[in-house]
């Protein structure tokens, strides 16, 4: 009577061990609570478990995909709206607001490459002098932080004209403090081969 209580006994306190186990996973999760119950299966069930983890990565896997592939369909529609603007043959507001995401990408994202994309090498008055000058702006400064508010937009003929509301935080290298600048731009575009570009910027030295 003594042994079969005592077997009684043994077998309830490897269930209630192996229930803490359970519990545990409940309030850990992921691979180690898996492990914690493992060891109290046998061989077949570690393989479930496996199988179990191997699912759960694969749907990580697939959720963090997808992710990405949103975001990057997203920065290409982007990109193709503006190219559209750009592109129109009649010099409108969209026109203008793509012209002015531009300048603002390029600032923040610190390229030059992007500033001087909507720049028109061939009709702009001293072209050169122009890249020189943001070459050295963006030198000096190592971070914008910008506001660009577009104020007006007409055509004159085959010109379009923006004025543009630009408030700006220039970060220097080192130590110097933040500069801040605040002006209207006005910018006269015409449309090229490539699209509208801006052949005329007043005051150039707001890039200085």
């Amino acid at each position: 009577m003594t042994l079969v209580k005592q077997v009684s006994m043994n077998c309830h306190s490897e269930r209630l061990s192996l229930a803490r186990g359970i519990s545990c996973s409940v309030l850990i999760g992921g691979f180690y609570a898996f492990s914690l119950c493992a060891f109290g299966q046998d061989s077949g069930s570690l393989r479930s478990v496996s199988a179990s983890i191997s699912c759960d990565t694969q749907s990580n896997s697939e959720s963090q995909s997808h992710e990405q592939d949103k975001s990057h369909k997203s920065a290409k529609n982007k990109k193709s709206n503006e190219q559209d603007g750009l592109s129109a043959t009649m010099f409108s507001e969209a026109v203008a607001n793509a012209v002015i995401r531009r300048l603002r990408d390029g600032l923040e994202g610190h390229s030059q490459r992007v500033i001087l994309s909507i720049f028109d090498p061939e009709k702009m008055n001293d072209y050169s002098g122009f890249e020189n000058q943001i070459e050295a702006f963006f030198n000096h400064y190592e971070t914008f932080r910008t506001h660009l508010r577009m104020v007006q937009a007409t055509t004159d003929g085959e010109k379009g004209t923006v004025i543009t509301e630009v408030e700006m935080e220039a970060i220097p290298h080192g130590d110097a403090p933040p500069v801040r600048k605040q002006n209207q731009l006005r910018f006269e575009l015409e449309r090229s081969s490539k699209g509208w570009k801006i052949v005329e910027l007043n005051p150039r030295d707001f890039f200085s």
